[in-house]
């Protein structure tokens, strides 16, 4: 996970001190979020920024006017800029500058109002920001609802670079690695910090109970590969070439029977081949969580298991109704 910190995030607006803090923490990712209220004091930090040389800089700007930003800049080394995306009638980085071409562009979004978002509109952009709490405002809570749609959005958009800002604490942290992201913003949890050493490395490395439920970022069952189990083997290795996750479940009439995977469907057709067509030819009793499973329970489940498991399908009485993809947790076990 790397962590890119908010400097005005402070109680006080002693950018300096922050700054120092995060040199003696090896934190050299600097996230700057410039309004209206904050244009100035935002330009003396920038050509602080770039006379130190030290830390790699990437701007969320939030303004009433986008091109109020570029005269700011000062000529100091930017690694991506994030324009607030909600209220924008026309093209931010149209008039940017000839120095910042090669800048990585981007938008943020609020995670509410995600479901406005065009996926073509990302097509020339490099990255996407979303916004957990109000942008601006510091020290808020993440909301466990967010989980889901960041990771309907980082399947969405796969060769997009994601960064979440907004309530990031360890536990939301270990939470995010399995939807895929490595790249969150912390303010005030590091910032404000009593013992910011030891806050950067709960992030980093969190040993705590983290009470997510499943329902909070499994992946939806609308967007997993389903098949009745009157099904051909041939007919569903279709149906799980078009899902893109290298399996799909068994269902009948809201129930599941259980599910297949590459494997599965390897063996059933060899065995078709050989002339048996015993069925089922799928895993009628996969290891299984429910939606009110919390991540804890599952880390604890998936320690108690030596064979290497990447996805739980969430079983309701019977009711398929989400999957837990592990893809990403290798490296935070």
């Amino acid at each position: 996970m790397r962590v890119h910190a908010s400097v005005f995030a402070q109680e006080s607006q002693d950018w300096k001190s922050g700054l120092s803090k995060l040199e003696l923490l090896n934190v050299f990712y600097i996230h700057l979020d410039i309004t209206d209220a904050n244009l100035m004091m935002a330009k003396d930090v920038l050509a602080h920024l770039k006379e130190d040389g030290r830390f790699i800089v990437e701007i969320h700007a939030v303004l009433t006017k986008s091109d109020d930003l570029w005269p700011i800049l000062g000529d100091c080394p930017i690694s991506c800029v994030y324009f607030q995306g909600e209220d924008l009638s026309s093209d931010p980085f149209e008039n940017i500058p000839s120095s910042y071409q090669g800048v990585k562009k981007g938008l943020a979004y609020r995670w509410t109002s995600l479901a406005d978002l065009q996926p073509q509109k990302m097509e020339s952009l490099d990255a996407l920001l979303i916004m957990t709490t109000i942008p601006g405002k510091s020290g808020g809570a993440f909301p466990n609802e967010a989980f889901q749609v960041i990771g309907r959005w980082r399947r969405a958009l796969a060769g997009t670079s994601f960064l979440i800002d907004g309530g990031i604490r360890p536990e939301v942290a270990s939470v995010l690695k399995i939807l895929g992201i490595s790249n969150v913003v912390v303010g005030a949890h590091l910032m404000r910090s009593d013992n910011p050493y030891q806050a950067y490395l709960n992030l980093l490395h969190p040993d705590i109970q983290v009470d997510v439920q499943a329902k909070h970022f499994m992946i939806d069952a609308k967007s997993v590969a389903q098949i009745p189990s009157n099904c051909s083997v041939w007919d569903a290795l279709e149906v799980l070439d078009r899902g893109g996750l290298g399996m799909l479940m068994v269902v009948d009439q809201g129930k599941c029977l259980g599910m297949a995977t590459n494997a599965d469907l390897r063996r059933a057709m060899l065995q078709e081949k050989a002339g048996n067509t015993n069925r089922p030819w799928w895993n009628d009793n996969p290891l299984s969580i429910q939606s009110e499973t919390t991540f804890s329970q599952m880390i604890d489940l998936l320690n108690r298991h030596a064979m290497p498991l990447n996805l739980l399908p969430v079983i309701d009485e019977e009711e398929f109704t989400g999957l837990v993809h592990f893809n990403y947790l290798a490296h935070s076990l």
